[in-house]
């Protein structure tokens, strides 16, 4: 057996990894939109993908340093990409009573998401090609970047559906319970 076939299920496994915890920060991100205080999501957001890059990192035994992980993360969202403008408009809208709120809300989680993706699916490609914070570069991974961010609606808006899905199962699932619950009470007495 040479060396080179059990490299690839372990740079195999490693990658898998990563994905999933892109996902699962998505997920979180995606929940940001709930936030009710107009800004504080956008703080959150920025400490999630400090948090996510920090994951990542680690996955793939890179040094990490939390300013410097700011710095990087920051040059990468403020790179011009008209989401982090739709996020702040977003936000600044739940600041509006009720309509406002939700309205915002919605696209900042959904925003939220697809930034989030994308600044995942960026360093890991970024850290699997030998890279580090220190050899990040905004400039050339700028459109890697807004390609992500694209691909990171749909990923987010299906993350949503599928939850919003799952509820609505439990919630049924649970009514019908109770309602055979209650007629199973009923024939008894």
């Amino acid at each position: 057996m040479s060396t080179e076939n059990t490299i690839e299920p372990a740079v195999q496994a490693r990658s898998a990894e990563a994905q999933n915890l892109v996902k699962n920060y998505v997920i979180v991100a995606v929940g940001l939109g709930l936030v009710p205080v107009p800004a504080a999501d956008l703080a959150a957001l920025m400490a999630l993908e400090v948090k996510l890059v920090h994951g990542l990192a680690k996955q793939f035994d890179v040094p990490f340093k939390e300013s410097l992980g700011k710095s990087v993360i920051f040059s990468l969202l403020s790179g011009g990409t008209s989401v982090a403008a739709v996020m702040g408009l977003g936000s600044l809208a739940k600041a509006v009573p009720v309509l406002g709120t939700l309205g915002g809300g919605a696209s900042v989680g959904i925003s939220a998401g697809a930034v989030t993706y994308a600044v995942g699916e960026v360093f890991i490609r970024h850290f699997e090609s030998g890279g580090t914070l220190l050899t990040f570069d905004s400039r050339k991974t700028r459109d890697l970047f807004e390609n992500k961010v694209k691909e990171g609606m749909d990923v987010a808006r299906n993350l949503r559906k599928n939850t919003k899905a799952e509820e609505a199962a439990a919630e049924t699932v649970g009514s019908e319970t109770t309602a055979t619950g209650e007629a199973d009470v009923a024939a008894t007495t």
